[in-house]
């Protein structure tokens, strides 16, 4: 898996994402030296073509990426992946209007975008027919070793075994005891750990991960640090626990780590960088979308009796307790029923009050969920260290929130482990990540 922004993403992915970049560019191309009447270098490198081509592939991507089509890179239906690209390329016409309406400069002339949108969904989709069928194949899976034998290396096979599309793989295990409630997908034991050394020659293993339960076994240190000097690739357990998982196991969060590291406080400058560039965000939005709010207001009121605005005290910036504030909804299954409150629930326009609650400081974008004071303060009785997810502001989403599935029940001890791995990887990119996806599965679930 290669990481990006602390974001990690499979192989897999991130070469059939490259490959697609050049083939969009390379169609833009092809089409314009056929179909244009000018010179198309004159174009390309005296009338912005190069740039206009960059605007429309990058809508293009955007629009591939909308549809999960980097998050699933296997064809099972051909016909349901012909509608996914066609889509794609109705979302990048549309962004070549809007972009008309800003600055008619970088769109595309039509005689270029369209044949070129329609050569780019033959050809993507021949491209993704086989590179699912025989690229995926051929390239194989990352073959992974366990040396040791813990309950995290454990969930992790089950994890691996869950996820096929990750393209990773679990080739079994060296250990000095065969652990009874070691899963399936953790593979075989092939071996005890003096045997480490030759294990590794003879399965040829992509990779090391290493992580013993207490007290059980002596970690081989010759033998792992030859085969680090001889160029295999070796990680602990934990790391490569966050890597798969996007959560830090709390199990294995030790005071000393959150006193004395700096990884789980994110820097100052960093958070006022968040403050203001979240602020200016809120700011544009609740100019664009006042007149969906004061829609909301009406619908909600000519639907329903009753106070329009909820009020609910939460903890905030340091577990400073703030109000936050959103339109209530009469029903708690408003999303499910008819009318007004239906439109509204699956819009989430009733959070748009929300953006009031950011520009008084007291949230951001991104960032913890909100919990009620109460509730905040019962946790922290019960959870160690839950106090520290209070070292940034609460969010309107965040890692945690597009990590948990909808309709999955709550655990509040996974939620929590996402919330630190956003502690300990805070950046403007994971940030933006965040955002983005947020921004498709609101697109996406509310259409449905």
């Amino acid at each position: 898996m290669i990481g990006l922004s602390r974001i990690f993403v499979p192989v897999g992915a991130l070469a059939l994402l490259l490959s697609e970049i050049l083939i969009v560019a390379a169609c833009f191309l092809v089409v314009a030296f056929l179909i244009l009447n000018v010179d198309p270098t004159v174009f390309l490198f005296a009338d912005n073509g190069l740039l206009r081509i960059a605007l429309a592939g990058a809508s293009i991507l955007f629009g591939l990426y909308f549809q999960d089509l980097y998050g699933n890179l296997y064809v099972k239906s051909r016909v349901l992946l012909i509608q996914q690209l066609s889509l794609a390329m109705g979302i990048a016409l549309l962004a070549q209007g809007l972009l008309g309406y800003v600055n008619d400069g970088l769109r595309l002339p039509l005689r270029l975008m369209v044949p070129a949108c329609a050569v780019l969904v033959l050809a993507l989709f021949a491209w993704r027919v086989v590179y699912s069928v025989f690229v995926l194949r051929v390239v194989g899976a990352q073959r992974i070793l366990f040396v040791g034998m813990c309950p995290m290396l454990q969930e992790m096979a089950g994890y691996i075994g869950d996820h096929p599309g990750l393209g990773l793989q679990v080739i079994g295990y060296v250990d000095d005891g065969d652990a009874p409630s070691t899963p399936p997908e953790a593979g075989r034991l092939l071996g005890p750990l003096s045997a480490l050394a030759r294990i590794v020659a003879e399965a040829a293993p992509d990779r090391l991960v290493v992580g013993f339960a207490e007290r059980r076994g002596q970690m081989p240190i010759v033998d792992l640090l030859q085969l680090r000097y001889g160029g295999m690739a070796i990680d602990e357990a934990s790391t490569a626990f966050e890597r798969l998982s996007g959560r830090v196991p709390l199990a294995e969060l030790r005071p000393s780590e959150m006193l004395l590291s700096g990884a789980f406080r994110p820097r100052t400058q960093r958070l006022v960088y968040q403050t203001l560039g979240h602020w200016v965000l809120a700011l544009i939005l609740t100019i664009l979308t006042a007149p969906l709010l004061l829609l909301a207001a009406v619908l909600l009121k000519l639907s329903s009796r009753g106070p329009l605005m909820n009020r609910q005290e939460c903890a905030g910036l340091r577990g400073r307790p703030f109000p936050l504030f959103s339109f209530r909804l009469a029903h708690d299954d408003a999303r499910n029923r008819k009318g007004a409150q239906r439109f509204v629930a699956r819009w989430r326009l009733h959070a748009l009050p929300h953006l009031w609650n950011i520009l008084r400081g007291d949230m951001c974008f991104v960032g913890p969920r909100a919990e009620r004071t109460e509730f905040a303060n019962v946790l922290t009785g019960r959870i160690p260290f839950y106090r520290q997810r209070y070292a940034v502001k609460p969010g309107l989403t965040g890692w945690a929130q597009i990590n948990t599935p909808p309709g999955v029940p709550e655990d509040t001890l996974r939620r929590l482990e996402y919330d630190f791995y956003y502690l300990k990887y805070f950046s403007h990119g994971l940030d933006t990540y965040i955002l983005v996806h947020t921004l498709r599965e609101l697109l996406f679930s509310g259409a449905a």
